[in-house]
């Protein structure tokens, strides 16, 4: 099957990554990459509290990233997931080439507007 790039977004218990963020970080990696996708990028967005408690817990942080997987993998990172403990729940949409290079530009777009505030706040101080 042809490989196909993804988008996720993790919720992972807020315990257990406040007191092994990088031990928390390496599960959520291990839970994809052993079903052969490859993070192109994996980021933390921030700990937020639940609108409702999954499985008791009432806050998660959430992780936003990016992957390359085979189709068929996608079910058995789901699986695997939902068995491992760590994650509350994902989100795993298809990103089409296309769909990448918009996200890149825009994000390139905002990275370079958050500059230019930042340089004006500073030329104005």
């Amino acid at each position: 099957m042809p490989v196909t790039t993804y988008e996720t977004t993790i919720l992972v218990r807020s315990a257990a990554a406040r007191t092994d963020y990088e031990g928390t970080l390496a599960a959520v990696r291990a839970t994809y990459e052993v079903e052969g996708a490859t993070f192109s990028e994996l980021e933390k967005v921030e700990e937020r509290k639940l609108a409702y408690p999954i499985a008791g817990e009432t806050s998660a942080l959430y992780f936003n990233g990016y992957f390359s997987a085979d189709s068929l993998a996608i079910e058995k990172i789901e699986r695997r997931a939902l068995l491992g403990g760590v994650v509350l729940r994902q989100l795993i949409v298809a990103r089409p080439g296309k769909a990448m290079e918009r996200i890149k530009a825009q994000r390139a777009k905002q990275a370079e507007a958050a500059a230019a505030a930042a340089i004006a706040a500073a030329n104005e101080a």
